[in-house]
């Protein structure tokens, strides 16, 4: 696909997301006590805030993303004191205990523990972090001003990574506190502030997920444990070559006070709320009478609609130039009546890509013709007017998305919609009504076991010829974890956890990058995978545990059944899901440690600025 036609496309698709570190370099010296203070908390200033997930983190191998629906403060009862007779005057009088009487308790705590204890964080984490370095809590949880930097640094990284490829409008250059733009709920807020609201949001689903998982008695599997180590060994090797202690290079990297405890701790909630939710899939398995009655409470969820558009620039850059993008839009409006109308307008439409694009391919190719270039153009252009939405998604807003999926409004209708942050306005033809997800999907789970390089590695290379013995070791091994699986408690728990130790395809375990646990495939639509994995999964006599080992061009999977449902079930059965994992993290408590936060976000943006300034110096 051509440039031009990759940012044209780019800019449709970014209607459909809500959606590296740069935090202080200072390194932490070996004296906490040469740093400023943190004002001593008396605890007035805590409040509830809310709200949880979705994080995506690039710092490590893995990548955490959870996505759990709306999300409210959900404030806890007051324990009831059976045991207090005590009259309303008398609590009344509790209000007014004299100063002097608290100042005498603080300046006790302080003659025991020192000065440092309630002003200097101490750079630890849990029990062991002191009052001046927790900056939230979360149920009876402390979450360190570390943490709390690790988390805001892999929120403000992903983010930054998204805008250099022009995603998001965030100048990386300028404070982020003083740019816009909107949350999901179409208020303005500043980047920062989102960012903050983003890691509020992950910290508090994070350690909901973690204390569901302990209470469950879930822990971190051998190979968990030990990709944990070799991701502390690759921080080791990076302070070596900087000739720094390993502390100091993550808080150089991640944050103050970070340290290799905040690290661990980061990892080690990833893998274990990966567990549980993992856990919960396998374990949640709703009837079919509950799948219909929340069909039949949120039936709009579960319908598509295709339609065709076309593309405009959108300039705002003054009243004259957006008054020309109206005028356009409004001409080429009149003229839409079906789609071979719209297909009729490209030539015109994208002319400045079409020209763009021949310029490209003649340089390319110095046999092609001007004529021939031309016309590859056009038909690429013509061959993505189509688009398709599902009734959940509002990528063209609210007004536009109650249109499309109103069965009376009538097809062939065109209406349009502007996102002045892409620069694109997008006229939208209405070519059908909309229709239920009905096409089949299926969910299995499955360990794959690849050919052997020479270099004892499992990861598949298409370019390479395997011999007929690293075939037959592959099988061997497919059939010693198959005869592991039969040999014990034969469930899909069992399964699973087999699957995230052993399976090459570590995109489906926890080790990967798709936030999937036990070799999970959910709700696979047809023709996204190999034929042969494919039609064992969607052979009708299947039943839910059926389990067999099938060979593909990838190696050999032991394959696990779970179900072959029409795709609005499979949505059902996952957002049933979603909102049982939501209603756990609106019940954790979290509390916000207001001065504590507000240093740490003080020096982030001092350090932004301080990096921005130095890169302006440089450029002059």
């Amino acid at each position: 696909m051509d440039e031009k036609e990759k940012e044209l496309n780019e800019a449709v698709e970014l209607n459909n997301d809500e959606s590296t570190a740069s935090n202080e370099t200072e390194i932490l010296d070996s004296s906490l006590e040469e740093r400023d203070g943190v004002k001593y908390e008396t605890g007035d200033n805590w409040v509830f805030e809310a709200e949880a997930p979705t994080l995506n983190d690039d710092m490590f191998e893995g990548e955490i993303n959870i996505t759990p629906a709306n999300k409210t403060v959900a404030l806890k009862k007051e324990p009831e004191d059976k045991n207090d007779n005590s009259s309303s005057t008398g609590k009344e009088l509790l209000k007014f205990i004299p100063l002097a009487v608290i100042m005498a308790v603080v300046i006790a705590v302080l003659v025991v523990l020192g000065v440092r204890y309630n002003t200097v964080p101490n750079g630890k984490e849990g029990d062991k972090a002191n009052p001046a370095g927790v900056a939230m809590t979360v149920d009876n949880n402390n979450v360190s001003v570390g943490l709390y930097n690790l988390y805001f640094s892999s929120v403000a990284s992903q983010y930054e990574q998204y805008a250099q490829y022009g995603y998001y409008d965030l100048d990386l250059t300028k404070d982020y506190s003083e740019q816009n733009t909107t949350d999901e709920n179409g208020i303005t807020i500043s980047w920062f502030d989102l960012f903050k609201k983003r890691t509020e949001e992950q910290i508090r689903t994070y350690f909901a997920y973690c204390d569901a998982a302990k209470e469950a008695g879930i822990t971190l599997s051998d190979k968990q444990k030990e990709t944990i180590e070799q991701q502390i060994d690759g921080f080791k090797s990076s302070a070596s070559e900087q000739n720094i202690s390993l502390d100091e290079y993550i808080e150089s990297v991640f944050g103050e006070y970070c340290t290799e405890d905040t690290v661990r701790l980061y990892i080690e909630q990833f893998y274990l709320a990966t567990n549980y939710t993992g856990k919960v899939a396998v374990d949640f398995k709703p009837t079919d009478k509950e799948i219909k009655n929340y069909f039949n409470e949120h039936k709009d969820n579960y319908y598509k609609i295709n339609f065709s558009y076309l593309a405009c620039t959108y300039d705002t850059t003054d009243d004259k130039t957006k008054a020309q993008s109206e005028k356009t839009i409004k001409e080429y409006m009149k003229k839409i009546t079906d789609r071979n109308s719209i297909k009729a307008l490209v030539p015109t439409a994208y002319k400045e890509y079409i020209d763009a694009d021949i310029k490209s391919a003649m340089e390319m190719d110095d046999k092609l013709t001007e004529k021939e270039a031309r016309e590859n153009a056009i038909s690429n252009y013509m061959n993505n007017i189509d688009g398709t939405i599902y009734s959940s998604e509002s990528p063209f807003g609210e007004e536009i998305n109650k249109w499309l999926f109103d069965e009376n409004q009538p097809t062939d209708t065109v209406k349009y919609y502007v996102n002045e942050e892409t620069g694109y306005a997008y006229i939208i033809l209405k070519t059908e009504q909309p229709t239920l997800l009905e096409d089949e999907t299926y969910t299995v789970r499955h360990i794959l076991v690849t050919p052997k390089s020479e270099d004892g590695s499992s990861q598949y290379d298409t370019e390479q010829e395997y011999t007929d013995e690293q075939w037959a070791e592959a099988e061997n091994t497919a059939k010693q974890l198959l005869e592991k699986y039969n040999s014990g408690e034969k469930t899909e728990a069992a399964f699973a956890a087999l699957a995230d130790s052993n399976s090459d395809d570590t995109a489906s375990t926890s080790l990967g990058s798709s936030d999937s646990y036990g070799g999970l495939c959910e709700n696979v639509a047809l023709g996204q995978m190999v034929p042969t994995f494919e039609n064992w999964s969607t052979d009708k006599s299947r039943k839910y545990g059926d389990v067999e080992i099938v060979k593909s061009d990838y190696g050999y999977h032991i394959m696990y059944f779970i179900s072959d449902r029409p795709t609005y079930e499979g949505k059902i059965i996952t957002d049933m899901r979603n909102d049982m994992l939501t209603r756990l993290v609106q019940d954790a408590d979290l509390r916000e440690h207001l001065s504590v936060i507000q240093k740490a976000d003080e020096k982030y943006l001092a350090a932004k600025k301080a990096a921005a300034a130095a890169n302006a110096s440089e450029g002059e």
